[in-house]
């Protein structure tokens, strides 16, 4: 049998592969090209979302897509994909011969086959011009006559049904396969009716958008209005048509989940490929993402965002909102550039509370906000809005309604705006641990996005465990929980007619974290104090041991300790633990509690003024009487392992309570041998000798930075203990402490003390604060009755200097709710110590002159009449 090739493909290297039964090395493994093909058809999330599979594209240039090689043209993807097959194989599956070994596979291992009975339909070239399917086949795999062993291609479609229907029982990512009527084809039928478009599909509708403008073709509204205009409509193919009209009346009744519309997705790929046509080959996708953060809330933290067609989850540049101004050409997409300097930033919200910008128009249903210069027309312009200091000349918007946002697009010379936003189902917000998979913890579940006309509905897979509820109202819901749950949920949004459904899977616990990477050296940890050495005294842990921490704080540390590997940004910490707290500000110490306690680090960028908080890797560390403390983040497999290790060495673990609900409890471990331990666990052992410190001011880190170049953006208030506007303060102390920043917003905050001595800087927010009330001669902080306890709303003791307060006592610092509704910060601390905190920090801290004291000779009297001793151990030298 000779091969017989079309004009276009003469000669091609496939057709004799197929034909000799050869396997081509070519572009892709068999398996990879399985892999890729059922990861972009089959699974809810993919690129056509939880829509139900009732049509297949397999053109070419969607077969590109699929593997991730739009760079190939058609016919090098065609035969590329062809090359994989071989002529044995083929008559085996198509004919019903060979049947799926493994009905519960990975993968079917026999979709790559069912693409190709499409692809008979969609392909231009090597098929012919006949309709007849047989014929089509033959002529593709370079037959002289038609390919006639095809009775099992209807069976091997509804095998793959059963296939997706086993898998999504189990709750697993895969779309729902609805098969057409097959007719009078009882053999062929769902091959020749599930594919679509046809290679003349795609070219007709390319034909008519190439003389649409881009703005129209974006639009869901403007493209379905301009494609069933006459002129148009006679340009275009029957099933073409079909597709358009039942896209426009679904429109129409303002449906919005249509993303995975086979006319939408059509028109999707057809502008990608005229999009880099009109632009040229290097013109590509962009977008960027804006969160604010700080304690101020003026910190913009950037995300860009640089792909052909799909963005890369990897952004290609994160920095400050003054730093991307200054990136070199060619880093920053062209149109970003043109409005950096209009000075003129349009945001649209989207979930999560990420404001975006793109290289499209946004539509007119969605929330915007306006990130202006100061010297830009926006500032001049009249716009009915009121505006806040963000960072530097740059101000952040109210949000705009659509009519001065209309306007405002019209005046920066930008086109229309995109019409109707088209939506998927989708999650944000909460702990995302894996893909598709979320921390199951209450009160950091995620949220369901989906349209304003579409009803959502939550049900369990087999297997799950707890009880889910969903509220709120279209098209935004929360996931709630009264206690933690795992497994996999099944969530259906319905619009009209059109199903969406996606699993979104739990786990009730974190997985436990084996490596702590190091800092990189774009990021510092803060020093607020100089240390000269570490001087050896006695660990005490005399407090008794709970069962562990309260279920709220255990929530949330489970979802910090979730949280990315290499840290979190503030910005999105304190979005994902402020609504769990009972104050709006609380979350600063409870972070600050969480730092001091050892459970987190936190960093600072060297190149801009964000911060990072790094999990601290577990250690160990000696206390009195042979009890062993361990410290460092511990997520609940992490006290788990510690758990087992105890008892595998005869020990037990306990959990010393904080100072309230909202500090860590510390574990603490008896009856073992601490070396043992740190074996059994892999934890290292650490001492942590008190530092010793010279006393304020002489303990101070030096500042390299000045406060030249610098705006004044607040002063601090004695008396509330926060930073006031500089036109609110009191200007009648006689020790003022500013706050100053940097006009390019690309450098951290300097703080600068003027009065009673030498003009002071600091980088160090703590220090310079403990410094102004040391020179104003008002404490700060005021010990009694075992605790130093703050006066102010803000404020702390250096970190070095409460963590020897947390490791001395064994008990964990932190806020104190009050009983008006307030709340302080409060330290554990002893006579003795108090006395050295006092005589380091100076009017800082406020100490009775008659507090009673404990020396060391009757710390240990007490000690031996409980039958312990103080533990005493040699700080390792370098």
């Amino acid at each position: 049998m000779k091969a017989q090739t079309s004009p276009r493909l003469k000669g091609s290297f496939f057709r004799v592969a197929v034909l000799t039964g050869q396997v081509a090395g070519g572009l892709l493994p068999q398996e990879e090209w399985e892999r890729r093909l059922v990861d972009h058809y089959l699974r809810s999330d993919g690129p056509y979302g939880g829509a139900a599979l009732n049509w297949l594209d397999a053109t070419p240039a969607e077969l590109a897509t699929a593997i991730g090689r739009e760079d190939l043209s058609e016919d090098e993807v065609q035969r590329a994909f062809l090359m994989h097959f071989d002529r044995r194989r083929i008559h085996d599956w198509l004919s019903g011969a060979r049947r799926p070994a493994l009905h519960d596979a990975p993968y079917p291992t026999y979709f790559r086959y069912l693409v190709l009975t499409c692809l008979v339909s969609a392909t231009d070239a090597g098929a012919g011009s006949t309709h007849n399917f047989r014929a089509r086949l033959g002529q593709l795999l370079g037959l002289e006559d038609q390919y006639n062993s095809v009775s099992g291609v209807n069976a091997l479609w509804r095998e793959l049904v059963r296939w997706s229907d086993r898998k999504r029982a189990l709750g697993e990512q895969f779309r729902k396969i609805v098969l057409p009527s097959y007719g009078n084809a009882n053999l062929i039928g769902y091959a020749v009716r599930i594919a679509f478009p046809s290679w003349r599909d795609r070219s007709s509708l390319t034909q008519v958008m190439r003389d649409l403008s881009p703005d129209v073709r974006r639009s869901p509204e403007r493209l379905s209005q301009a494609l069933t205009r006459q002129r148009n409509r006679e340009r275009l193919t029957d099933p073409v048509l079909d597709a358009l009209d039942e896209f426009e009346r679904a429109v129409r009744c303002r449906q919005r989940m249509l993303l995975g519309h086979k006319f939408w997705r059509l028109s999707r790929s057809v502008e990608t490929k005229l999009y880099g046509q009109e632009k040229g080959p290097t013109r590509e996708r962009w977008r960027l993402e804006v969160r604010f953060g700080g304690y101020e809330q003026d910190i913009a933290q950037l995300s860009l965002f640089r792909g052909s067609g799909v963005v890369d989850e990897n952004p290609s540049w994160e920095g400050a909102l003054q730093e991307l101004g200054t990136v070199r050409p060619g880093e920053v997409p062209r149109e970003l550039a043109e409005m950096l300097t209009q000075g003129v930033l349009v945001l649209t919200e989207e979930p999560g509370l990420v404001w975006m910008l793109d290289d499209q128009s946004p539509p007119d249903d969605v929330r915007a906000v306006v990130v202006a210069r100061s010297d830009s027309f926006a500032m001049s312009w009249p716009l009915s809005t009121t505006w806040r200091h963000l960072e530097g000349q740059w101000m952040l918007s109210a949000p705009l309604d659509e009519i001065t946002l209309s306007r405002l697009r019209r005046k920066m010379g930008l086109e229309p705006a995109g019409g109707t936003r088209l939506v998927d189902l989708t999650f944000g917000g909460g702990v995302r641990t894996d893909r598709c998979t979320w921390l199951g913890r209450p009160g950091f579940l995620p949220s369901i996005h989906a349209s304003l006309s579409s009803a959502v509905n939550v049900r369990r897979v087999e297997g799950a465990d707890g009880v889910v509820a969903i509220e709120g109202c279209p098209p935004s819901w929360q996931f709630r929980a009264e206690t933690p749950i795992s497994g996999r949920w099944r969530v259906k949004a319905v619009e009209r007619e059109f199903e969406t459904e996606k699993v979104v899977r739990f786990e009730a616990v974190a997985p436990e974290r084996l490596g702590f990477p190091e800092a990189p050296a774009v990021q510092e940890a803060e020093r607020e104090v100089v240390v000269m050495q570490r001087s050896i005294r006695p660990i005490l842990a005399t407090s008794v041991g709970v069962a562990g921490p309260p279920p709220p704080l255990e929530d949330m540390l489970e979802a910090i300790y979730a949280g990315p590997i290499h840290g979190w940004s503030e910005a999105d910490l304190v979005r994902l633990l402020r609504p769990q707290l009972p104050h709006d500000h609380f979350v600063w110490d409870f972070l600050r509690g969480l730092a001091e306690a050892g459970w987190l680090e936190p960093y600072t960028l060297k190149s801009w003024r964000a911060r990072i908080w790094r999990l601290r890797s577990p250690y160990l560390r000696y206390a009195e009487g042979g009890r062993v403390i361990a410290g460092g983040a511990l997520g609940t497999l992490a006290r788990r392992r510690l758990q087992d290790a105890a008892q595998l060495l005869g020990g037990e673990v306990s959990y010393l309570p904080g100072v309230s609900n909202w500090s860590v409890s510390l574990p603490v471990i008896d009856k073992v041998v601490a070396a043992d331990l740190a074996r059994e666990t892999g934890w290292p052992l650490e001492v942590l000798g008190r530092p010793t410190l010279s006393p304020a001011p002489r303990c101070w880190p030096e500042e390299p930075r000045s406060g030249e170049g610098r705006q004044l953006a607040g002063v601090w208030s004695f008396d509330a203990g926060v930073f006031a506007s500089p036109n609110r303060a009191r200007a009648n102390d006689p020790v003022c402490l500013e706050r100053l920043v940097r006009e390019r917003g690309d450098d951290r905050d300097i703080y600068r003390v003027v009065g009673k001595g030498e003009v002071f800087l600091s980088s160090s927010r703590t220090t310079a604060v403990l410094e102004a009330h040391r020179r104003l001669g008002k404490p700060l902080f005021e010990w009694e009755m075992g605790e130093f306890r703050r006066r102010g709303l803000t404020g702390h003791l250096p970190l070095e200097l409460s963590r020897w307060l947390v490791t001395c006592t064994s008990r964990a610092s932190g806020p104190l709710p009050l009983a008006g509704g307030g709340w302080t910060y409060v330290y554990p601390c002893d006579t003795e110590t108090a006395a050295w905190v006092a005589s380091t920090l100076g009017d800082a801290v406020s100490v009775p002159s008659n507090a009673p004291s404990r020396d060391l000779l009757n710390r240990a009297v007490e000690q031996r009449r409980l039958g312990r001793r103080l533990a005493w151990y040699e700080v390792p030298h370098p």
